[in-house]
């Protein structure tokens, strides 16, 4: 192959290239910037397939789609100043592609790398935001959606279930008064069960209107300078600082266990009033059954008395028998039995007689 040949060829592959750079393609999730020696030509290009002069155009494409990048946890303080970490996420995307490429990019055409040069951008901002929020409100605002004090405990997904609305634990009779209005609302037809959910509503208006103020603040400054739209902000979770979580979790321990001994004295107290009630009860079923026995003896005393009053007046002289011969029974029950009497006793006269009249 000649020279001339080989001229040829470099041609072709030459032309192909330039035809193959003569054209670019936008597609659906990106957005698009032509750029002609660093300067935007043409911005915010729908998808489809455009021209451009090869070697001279550039184009810069970025993701358009939503994008969530979570923010690095960070300590605030409350308006009681307690102090809080927060892990929060956002949710944002390009609103304004040219102002994105010329603040974000600064002179890079990466999109992987403005991405990242936009979240490195977004985390001091929505911690700003956080901040002053965080700074406006009490840890029972932030956590619960409504107002007043909040405990220590108030982040222990359990306190709810032994503690009232005002973070105090709650004693038996409250937990009792608590099971008879919640049976009251069903019998009413669950008009206090829309209430708490009225209630709740409120508090999760509150929270929404938290997150909203955030992505509001955050939003006026990125979309004016970044040409970003911060669509929501969320927190995630909010929990106390890893030097003050033993002493909360001390606090929580000795909260459980003294409602713990509480709910035990009263059970104590039940038990010693079931004990009293029983023993009472005892007390009275046994009178009444030695009374009902000392009436029937008394009853059937009364009619022995009388059939030996009417045996006695028939023949007084077997009566006497009768009752002497009963005397030697019981005197000489047992053989260790001794009897010291004088012979001429009148305890033995049935025994010296050979008939009686």
């Amino acid at each position: 192959m000649g020279t001339r040949s080989w001229l040829m060829l470099v041609a072709l592959g030459v032309l192909l290239l330039l035809a193959l750079d003569s054209f670019y393609i936008v597609n659906e999730t990106e957005k698009a910037v032509l750029k002609r020696f660093a300067r935007v030509e043409k911005a915010d290009i729908e998808p489809g397939i455009y021209p451009k002069v090869p070697l001279i155009d550039d184009v810069v494409r970025v993701d358009g789609r939503l994008l969530t990048h979570d923010v690095p946890t960070q300590s605030f303080l409350t308006a009681e100043k307690k102090l809080l970490n927060v892990d929060a996420f956002v949710t944002w995307r390009i609103a304004d592609v040219q102002r994105y490429i010329v603040s974000v990019g600064a002179g890079v055409n990466d999109g992987l790398a403005m991405e990242r040069r936009a979240r490195e951008l977004l985390d001091p901002r929505v911690n700003e935001a956080l901040r002053n929020q965080f700074a406006n409100r009490t840890v029972q605002e932030v956590v619960a959606g409504q107002g007043g004090a909040l405990p220590d405990d108030a982040l222990d997904p359990t306190a709810d279930l032994l503690s009232g609305g005002d973070g105090e634990p709650k004693t038996t009779s409250e937990v009792e008064a608590d099971a008879e209005a919640e049976a009251e609302a069903a019998d009413d037809g669950g008009e206090s069960t829309d209430t708490a959910a009225s209630s709740l509503g409120d508090e999760t208006d509150q929270r929404e209107k938290l997150m909203n103020s955030v992505a509001q603040e955050v939003n006026a400054a990125t979309l004016e300078d970044l040409g970003i739209e911060v669509v929501d902000v969320r927190v995630k979770q909010v929990d106390w600082p890893d030097q003050v979580r033993g002493r909360v979790f001390d606090r929580m321990r000795a909260e459980r266990a003294r409602d713990a001994a509480e709910h035990r004295a009263r059970g104590r107290e039940d038990a010693e009033r079931i004990r009293a009630a029983a023993d009472r009860q005892q007390t009275q079923i046994v009178a009444q059954a030695y009374e009902e026995a000392q009436r029937l003896r008394g009853a059937g005393d009364a009619r022995a008395t009388s059939i030996y009053a009417n045996a006695y007046g028939k023949d007084e002289e077997f009566f006497r028998f009768y009752r002497s011969l009963q005397a030697y029974r019981e005197s000489f029950d047992s053989k260790e039995d001794v009897l010291i009497l004088s012979p001429d006793s009148e305890f033995f006269q049935y025994m010296k007689q050979n008939r009686g009249r």
